[in-house]
């Protein structure tokens, strides 16, 4: 399971490596596969080498209002930088319409397992669900009849059990926040229903060297990529 990808090809290519490594058969992609970072095209051909099934987030959301409106497109530059002028300019017609008409919100049976996907939470795509969240606002998540309630949005990993359904976000593969060079994402196996939490180290130093290239005024960018990560440290 993968969520917050967000152009970043080199991190997703990393994890898809260690997809293959441990047997994963099927992708569930939780949105945000654009945004921020500027290799959409790159990170849709990876994901289109697998089964997959995937819903839109907020990024591919604030895609298809840019692409309407020049001021629109402005203002997401200014606020996250150039990354959707990027994808408005590399990728295929189709595939923009394809990420703009994606769901915001899926319901799939995978290997007998009922799995609820979302972007932010059930109730809101928009809505932060972090790993403090109150009792109330776990409880709200929940859904009748899942299995699993699958988030994303955050970018910070958690994993909710002690009931049903149980409550489970894979971190950001492209942004992780706690991190950076880490790759978060996570398994489910479908036969045993166990959960294993993973991160692939990625080397971050061409896309910090390219974030400072593109988007100088947003240091944030490349900082959260700097974060904790030793690989960074050469990256001027």
């Amino acid at each position: 399971m993968l969520a917050d990808i967000h152009g970043n090809a080199e991190a997703l290519g990393k994890t898809l490596v260690e997809a293959r490594k441990s047997g994963v058969e099927h992708l569930i992609v939780l949105g945000d596969i654009i945004g921020y970072y500027y290799a959409a095209r790159e990170v849709l051909e990876r994901l289109r080498e697998w089964s997959f099934v995937a819903i839109r987030g907020n990024h591919e959301r604030m895609f298809a209002d840019a692409l309407k409106s020049d001021r629109s497109m402005q203002t997401y530059r200014e606020r996250y930088g150039s990354a959707l002028d990027l994808a408005g300019t590399t990728l295929e017609p189709q595939d923009i319409d394809w990420l703009i008409s994606l769901p915001d919100r899926a319901s799939v049976q995978l290997g007998g397992i009922a799995l609820e996907l979302c972007h932010g939470s059930p109730r809101d795509p928009d809505e932060y669900v972090y790993p403090d969240a109150n009792a109330a606002t776990l409880e709200a998540c929940r859904v009748a009849g899942a299995d699993f309630v699958l988030m994303g949005h955050t970018h910070y990993p958690m994993l909710v059990a002690g009931g049903r359904p149980l409550l489970l976000n894979p971190g950001s593969v492209g942004q992780a926040r706690d991190r950076g060079g880490l790759a978060c994402w996570c398994r489910i196996d479908t036969d045993t229903r166990v959960v294993v939490m993973e991160r692939a180290p990625y080397d971050t130093r061409a896309l910090i060297d390219e974030v400072r290239r593109r988007d100088r005024h947003l240091p944030y960018l490349a900082d959260v990529l700097e974060r904790g990560n030793p690989t960074a440290a050469s990256a001027d």
